[in-house]
């Protein structure tokens, strides 16, 4: 009888009129200590390349001569996971355009550098996001966030392993036929 009457309950979800998506959606900035910039994506997911769209705050860089120079200079680094592929100033500062692999599960740190100039200190920008799984859901990505490519996922291609490891068998047959075969002929 009890649970005759647990079934007949309904659950509903209810959002209240001024809550809405795109409005606290954003991708959060938060300034740390000198030269350092924390910047927080939200939910990613795995194997998903992204295009990351957002503005830091940025002086101009002035010399003694008053002459401005270009407004940012990219320190090069070698990382492939994480690059900035275009960078302009704008009235919030700098918008930076950055291209982020979501190459690995949880938490992902990915950290970019922008300088004013050759003899001016870098600018440290972390990229903080936490990354879904295969199967662990869809994330809602913040605004200023937009996948642009997937890439291989590994655990689909092991399924051709089998037939792999039996094609590396065959040759590795043959070669020792061979190598037999030539042994024989030499004097």
């Amino acid at each position: 009888m009890l649970l005759e009457g647990l079934q007949a309950i309904e659950h509903h979800v209810h959002f209240s009129g001024g809550s809405g998506f795109g409005k606290d959606n954003n991708i959060m900035i938060q300034p740390q200590r000198h030269g350092h910039i924390d910047v927080h994506l939200g939910f990613l997911q795995l194997h998903h390349r992204y295009l990351v769209e957002f503005s830091i705050p940025w002086n101009l860089c002035i010399h003694g001569e008053g002459n401005i120079i270009a407004p940012a200079m990219i320190v090069e680094s070698p990382n492939l996971n994480c690059r900035i592929i275009d960078f302009a100033q704008d009235k919030d500062g700098l918008r930076l355009k950055i291209e982020l692999l979501a190459y690995k599960e949880k938490i992902l740190k990915e950290e970019v550098q922008v300088m004013c100039c050759k003899s001016g200190l870098p600018l440290k920008i972390l990229l903080n996001a936490r990354v879904l799984g295969k199967d662990k859901g869809t994330p809602l990505l913040r605004n200023g966030i937009r996948s642009i490519a997937v890439e291989n996922d590994h655990d689909e291609d092991d399924d051709d392993d089998d037939d792999d490891e039996d094609d590396d068998e065959v040759i590795r047959t043959r070669l020792r036929m061979s190598l037999s075969m030539e042994n024989r002929q030499k004097p």
